[in-house]
């Protein structure tokens, strides 16, 4: 006599649900008209940008998000790409831009779909180099910073200091004419892109002794080095009484000292204008991908070192402090 299996109607379901979890990560990247393949190095300022891609873009698409370092082979962004067959490719930070172009020169028979950079420094150096890309800039213009502080302060800015390497030249006079527009002359001191401690504190003191009401700190990695900051930096801005401006949160920090005021992207928020450029570039096709073309941040912080402010008997306008987004006392 047979034996008769009997299936519950319940348990086939739990079987098919089942089956469709497992399966489902993989239907997702089937579908690659939906998936964005994002490069992103460790780090909490990365990780807020990824986000805000993630939560603007994740209902609609598939955010694939892998995290790379400078050694990661290119074999491996190969594999990532060739896999997941992304319909646009986001790049955060500069090893993710730097990998990627190796990518590109690597493999220049490719075809390579439109990609988007952001929180990397001096982007529009990057795309010189890159096929299909747009980005963000994470610079904030100059005059942005300053008009910010000279709201701040019960006293005139008018001239605001810079020291520069050659290779920024451009960069440079683009925030020159900005701040024009606004009554702000920038007083830039050019030196050569292979500096020297001694050669950049003499340069860094002939730029201090102008009449200037403020100084500005581009972001060049080289300049703002650990040894220049301790060694050239710091001796000689300790009897400048006047304004620090930077583009780093940590220059500001009170075990530092340097920088009395930030203004920086607000890093989640630009995860959420990457995400919109992502969303048009798709809506539009890659017909319509402009290549090379930048944008400004949209968001920003802005910090004050008030004890820093205070050490150097820079007054401020408390009533204006609200408009801040960070305060360190």
């Amino acid at each position: 006599m047979g034996i008769k299996i009997m299936h519950h109607p319940l348990s086939i379901i739990k079987l098919l649900l089942l089956v469709l979890v497992i399966l489902y990560p993989s239907y997702l990247l089937a579908d690659n008209s939906n998936n964005i393949l994002l490069f992103r190095a460790f780090g909490e300022k990365f990780s807020q940008t990824s986000q805000g891609i993630k939560d603007d873009l994740g209902g609609d698409f598939n955010v694939i998000e892998k995290i790379i370092e400078p050694e990661t082979a290119i074999s491996i962004i190969k594999n990532h790409i060739n896999n997941i067959k992304p319909v646009v490719i986001v790049l955060i930070g500069n090893t993710s831009a730097r990998l990627y172009t190796r990518y590109q020169k690597k493999y220049p028979q490719q075809t390579f779909p439109p990609s988007v950079i952001m929180s990397a420094l001096f982007v529009d150096r990057l795309l010189q180099q890159m096929k299909n890309t747009q980005g963000i800039r994470h610079e904030i213009p100059a005059v942005t910073g300053i008009s910010s502080i000279r709201a701040l302060l019960k006293q005139p800015v008018k001239r605001v200091g810079v020291i520069y390497r050659k290779w920024m030249r451009n960069y440079i006079k683009l925030n020159s004419d900005f701040c024009l527009q606004e009554g702000i002359e920038l007083v830039a001191v050019e030196i050569p892109n292979m500096i020297s401690v001694k050669n950049f504190n003499y340069h860094l003191r002939h730029l201090l002794n102008k009449e200037i009401d403020a100084l500005w700190v581009a972001n060049d990695n080289a300049l703002i080095s650990p040894q220049l900051i301790q060694n050239v930096w710091l001796p000689n801005i300790k009897e400048f009484n006047k304004p620090v401006i930077v583009g780093v949160e940590n220059l500001t920090t009170r075990t530092l000292n340097f920088g009395t005021f930030a203004v920086v992207p607000d890093q989640y928020a630009l995860g959420i204008q990457g995400a919109g450029l992502i969303g048009d570039i798709i809506d539009e096709g890659v017909k319509q991908f402009e290549q090379n073309k930048v944008y400004e941040p949209l968001s920003v912080k802005k910090l004050l070192n008030l004890s820093l402010m205070q050490r150097h008997r820079i007054a401020v306008d408390e009533t204006k402090l609200e408009t801040l987004d960070k305060l360190i006392q």
